[in-house]
């Protein structure tokens, strides 16, 4: 099956229509376009040989050209990160953990839906410092 209609052809919608303004501006400034001093033909033969080129190239080329700088960078930032680790003063403190769960069994069991929401919603809002955001 041959196709008539150009690659991408109305991917971006219709054209819009040339301004006539526009354009005698553009020939002021630029000049005419010198379609007829191009060689149509060598022009669509380097774009070939390049796309040809690009498409022969394999995936790992490209880290390659990377490989001399990050090297060095990955070990830099392994001993960094041990460092910050190493040093870092954060120390985990115990929370209460309200789980879904503990609802649904506090309802299951015969309480009122009511006092169970209650009770896990001041579970949670003890757990966290609301302010901050984050477990106490």
């Amino acid at each position: 099956m041959r196709h008539t209609k150009l690659l991408g052809a109305g991917a971006f919608g219709p054209e819009p229509a040339p301004d006539p303004a526009l354009g005698a501006l553009l020939r002021d400034v630029v000049g005419d376009a010198p379609g007829h001093a191009v060689d149509w033909t060598a022009l669509a033969a380097r774009i070939g040989s390049r796309v040809g080129a690009q498409a022969t190239t394999p995936w790992w080329s490209y880290a390659a050209q990377w490989e001399r700088r990050m090297i060095p960078l990955g070990p830099a930032a392994g001993i960094v990160a041990s460092a910050a680790l190493w040093n870092s003063t954060a120390t985990p403190t115990p929370t209460s953990i309200a789980s879904a769960s503990a609802f649904t069994t506090e309802v299951a069991s015969g309480a009122p839906a009511d006092d169970a929401a209650s009770q896990f919603a001041r579970t949670i809002t003890n757990a966290v410092d609301l302010a901050a955001g984050v477990p106490e």
